[in-house]
């Protein structure tokens, strides 16, 4: 019963139901699109290609001075004439460069996307094994402007590649997989209130949905105490460190099962960051 409510919440928004049969009014994303391109200043772009204008520039005075050193009658001066261009050339350079690596430092860059950059990233590195068991990704649905989480990227990557490990050592040969993220307000979504009362009640949810084996599920605490037989042992210590984080971090994991399909459904529940997030390009690009 608790299961079956659990599904049909939200008059039929419900995540799960909106993964299942694609209803979430959000853009898929598809194969392709660059994730990794962050919101760059115009300005900074714009000297960037300047620097690059002006470097291949001094490498063709710096050819061209090196080709006509032997021109010169005096052999001598011809030679002292390369090294004085190629001696301002290389000050030029470096002058170039200090300017161009604090230009990085001083313009900050919004900090976006990062929970689908991650998420593709753990999925890239399953990639061999996806092929091994012959899972298909059935959906991938992320809700585009995702706000950023409050959870650290590392530990974001160990829960996304924990619970994903978790998932695929459950998923049969030929398989499937599929994703979804929202950003949602448990009052406004007529849910419960604050998953954690220190939060602002503004929250993201991944969910991620896979055939898997087919049990009367209970809440997560109960599932890892009585895990089914293809999930005992170390998939199970595996999914409770990952638990272990996101409760850390103020946030909450579902496990439930969808007895109809069968599927199984792994909700995780973050808080978004409400600080306007930034960083820096590297200097040693």
């Amino acid at each position: 019963m608790e299961r079956k409510h659990f599904l049909e919440q939200e008059n039929g928004k419900n995540s799960f139901i909106s993964l299942l049969k694609g209803g979430a009014k959000i853009s898929e994303l598809k194969e392709g699109d660059p994730l990794d391109i962050q919101n760059t200043p115009s300005w900074f772009t714009l000297f960037a290609e300047l620097f690059c204008n002006i470097k291949d520039t001094l490498e063709k005075i710096k050819s061209i001075a090196h080709l006509s050193r032997e021109k010169f009658s005096d052999t001598e001066y011809g030679e002292f004439f390369y090294k004085t261009i190629v001696k301002d050339i290389a000050k030029t350079d470096s002058v170039l460069d200090c300017f161009a690596d604090y230009l990085k430092i001083n313009s900050p860059i919004p900090k976006t996307n990062t929970v689908h950059i991650l998420l593709e990233e753990v999925l890239k590195n399953y990639e061999n094994v996806f092929g091994e068991k012959k899972i298909k990704i059935f959906k991938k649905q992320y809700e585009e402007s995702l706000p950023e989480t409050s959870v650290h990227d590392e530990q974001l990557k160990f829960i996304l590649n924990s619970v994903l490990q978790y998932a695929i050592h459950s998923i049969p040969p030929h398989g499937s997989i599929g994703f979804l993220t929202r950003f949602f307000e448990p009052k406004e979504a007529g849910e419960e209130g604050k998953i954690h009362p220190e939060s602002d009640g503004k929250y993201i949810e991944i969910l991620i949905a896979f055939t898997g084996y087919e049990k009367e599920s209970d809440p997560l605490e109960t599932v890892l105490v009585n895990p089914p037989p293809r999930q005992a042992g170390m998939d199970d210590f595996i999914l409770r460190l990952a638990e272990e984080i996101i409760k850390k971090n103020r946030g909450m994991i579902k496990f439930k099962v969808d007895d109809e399909k069968p599927i199984t459904l792994i909700s995780l529940t973050l808080p978004i960051e409400r600080r306007k997030m930034v960083h820096y390009q590297s200097t040693t690009a």
